[in-house]
């Protein structure tokens, strides 16, 4: 299971720069509140989990303001990408099987794995960038293919 989340992650990583890429590039996308608002929540999600699964504070604070443009965005992308693939480097069965404090008022009882959480992490990261690419083919762009099966394709073939 600790490959298949290492994999997860790398693809995670592929997938996020792939989108930005094409945000980026693409007329008007960049500076649509829309994408912005769910790029912007997908970096703030995987930086919060990622603080949980390392017993590190989280600044809710920082993460509310919305970043200043792409370059910054990117930048945070870069810290989450950074810090999971140095987290899921490390992971042994352990560590996934370890529960973590959920600090949300909604979930004050619940105590998920870090498998989970992971899984949580990896999944809404997807389905977010599902959004973002919906958004983008709405604004006359092309959105790039993200599928974890092509990922699989185009690594093996290098």
């Amino acid at each position: 299971m600790i490959p298949m989340f290492q994999s997860l992650w790398t693809h995670l990583v592929w997938a996020d720069h792939a989108i930005l890429k094409t945000v980026s590039g693409q007329e008007g996308a960049a500076a649509d509140s829309e994408i912005r608002k769910w790029l912007h929540h997908i970096v703030t999600v995987q930086q919060f989990f990622l603080a949980l699964f390392q017993g590190q504070p989280f600044d809710m604070e920082r993460f509310r303001r919305e970043p200043g443009g792409m370059d910054e965005l990117g930048q945070l992308f870069e810290a989450a990408h950074a810090d999971g693939a140095a987290f899921t480097s490390h992971l042994d069965d352990a560590a996934l099987a370890r529960t973590i404090e959920f600090p949300v008022p909604a979930f004050k009882d619940f105590h998920p794995s870090v498998r989970d959480g992971l899984m949580q992490v990896i999944m809404h990261s997807e389905h977010h960038r599902a959004q973002v690419s919906q958004r983008v083919r709405a604004l006359g762009g092309k959105p790039p293919v993200l599928d974890y099966i092509a990922w699989i394709r185009d690594n093996s073939l290098k």
